[in-house]
């Protein structure tokens, strides 16, 4: 009976074992359909993608010459010619549809150069490029042109400058949000051997056919409107036609801006600040003044802008310290203790070498640092509040004075102007005129006096034209006064002169 059992059991088992993959089957199969349907579609899907890029490429095989003609030779990104045959493709198939240049380039990137090497900054240049294309590859709507067997959204216009294709067809405003997206997240510090460098990006959109049908003339109207985005702390990178400021006229004055200081075009005056107590010459601000050959002379106001929107503040700022340092030197031997005042431009606080070069200075010309003041705006810090604090407090720890330029007319707090550390702040002149007339003036400018009073800091009124002014003043508390009632601004190699005179007149 075991036996017939057992024999029954081995007959049963293929029966059996075929019903358990039947049962199997019931639920497998259509596992398998649906995972080679999802592959099947993939498929035919990375098969579109690629036959709709090719024919909105209409890319040819590229031999190596062709590959280094219509690419970047640092980062190996595509270039502007690339960009410009394929936008010949794009506009002549969609002549009507609207489209954005997004400019990008990359800030202060000689300073990174300077202190990294070619070497290295090449590599830290192609890392940022390879971050800035990671957030825009997988938007549909930016132009994707063909990269090492692959597709690349950014384009390499040559130095550090990027640029980026983005139709505006279904979002108008897409361009302007992937520029404010890239400032923000693409400038995180990267690694070179070990060390964190950190670099800013700055942007400029124009748009297609709205402000230009050309590449260039887009370029150019895309970096209009990102030096106006970092220049002027303005809030949208677009341009418009108030931003259509390089005149024939302002671009005569930049080409002869150039060779104002070796032509010796430039001269500094001089104000002298006076002690209100007791009359004491205790200060001096340095003016910078522009002897134009056809326009006769120019004030700060006329071509500072200009000066600082081509980038050449910085050198200005260096020669107006340089002749400052070396009159301070003529003072010491002449027996008198006069501070100068140099103003600072927003950009001067962005130059890292700034501290050295002044520190040097000073002591190749054997004068107390304490003698100088600089000045800053407020606007001043707008830019990079953390490092325009950093270079601030370093030029506290050499010694210099620093003052605060145009006070009570900015965002200044009791909260924030306690982190800055600055030793004088100057009332800017829209509160003194006429303040010995007017109730509302005078308490305006007492609540002034009172923050900076507050805060130790030593005040200085602009603007002092009147003795009755003068007289409010102190009553009210103010240490120095600037202004015609004491002097118009003169040359500033005559103030060692102008200071024996002003003393002799006192004496009598």
């Amino acid at each position: 009976m075991k036996k017939v059992v057992l024999l029954m059991s081995v007959s049963v088992w293929p029966v059996y074992a075929l019903s358990h993959l039947v049962e199997q089957a019931n639920w497998l199969l259509p596992l398998l359909l649906i995972g080679m349907l999802v592959v099947a579609g993939l498929w035919q899907r990375a098969e579109r993608q690629r036959q709709k890029l090719q024919q909105q490429l209409d890319l040819q095989p590229l031999t190596p010459d062709s590959f280094r003609l219509l690419h970047d030779e640092i980062t190996g990104y595509p270039n502007k010619l690339a960009l410009e045959q394929q936008l010949e493709v794009v506009l002549r198939r969609q002549p009507s549809q609207h489209f954005s240049l997004l400019l990008l380039k990359i800030k202060d990137f000689e300073q990174i150069n300077k202190v990294l090497g070619h070497s290295n900054s090449n590599l830290l240049l192609t890392q940022i490029a390879s971050r800035i294309n990671q957030h825009l590859i997988n938007e549909p709507d930016v132009l994707q042109l063909e990269w090492q067997g692959q597709y690349a959204s950014v384009v390499h216009l040559g130095g550090v400058d990027f640029a980026a294709w983005v139709n505006a067809g279904r979002k108008q405003h897409l361009a302007e949000y992937l520029a404010q997206r890239i400032e923000h997240e693409v400038p995180e510090p990267l690694l070179i051997h070990g060390c964190g460098i950190e670099y800013r990006i700055a942007s400029g959109v124009a748009h297609y056919p709205q402000h230009g049908t050309l590449l260039n003339d887009l370029l150019d109207k895309a970096h209009q409107a990102l030096q106006q985005h970092l220049w002027r702390y303005s809030d949208t990178q677009v341009f418009s036609e108030e931003m259509q400021t390089y005149t024939d006229d302002k671009l005569t004055m930049m080409s002869q801006l150039s060779v104002a200081i070796s032509q010796r075009q430039l001269q500094l005056d001089v104000q002298p600040q006076i002690q209100l107590v007791d009359k004491q010459v205790l200060a001096a601000e340095v003016l910078l003044r522009w002897q134009h050959p056809e326009r006769g002379l120019l004030a700060p106001k006329d071509f500072l802008p200009l000066a600082e929107s081509i980038g050449m503040i910085y050198p200005l700022t260096q020669w107006v310290l340089q002749q400052t340092v070396q009159i301070m030197q003529q003072l010491k031997q002449d027996g008198f203790s006069i501070a100068l005042a140099v103003n600072l431009a927003s950009r001067d606080l962005m130059q890292v070498e700034l501290v050295e070069q002044l520190q040097q200075m000073l002591e190749e010309a054997d004068v107390d640092p304490k003698l100088l003041i600089l000045e800053i705006k407020e606007d001043a810090l707008l830019i990079e509040p953390g490092k325009a604090l950093n270079v601030l407090n370093r030029l506290n720890q050499l010694g210099v004075q620093l003052a605060l330029d145009d006070f009570g007319t900015g965002f200044s707090s009791l909260g924030y102007l306690r982190q800055l550390p600055i030793q004088q702040v100057k009332v800017d002149c829209s509160f003194i005129a006429g303040l010995h007339r007017s109730d509302t003036q005078a308490a305006v400018t007492g609540a002034i006096l009172d923050v900076a009073r507050n805060l130790q800091l030593t005040v200085v009124a602009e603007g002092i034209e009147e003795q009755a002014v003068a007289d409010k003043l102190k009553q009210m508390g103010c240490h120095r006064g600037q202004g015609f009632l004491y002097s118009r601004p003169f040359a500033l190699h005559g103030l060692p002169a102008w200071v024996k005179q002003y003393q002799h007149h006192q004496k009598r």
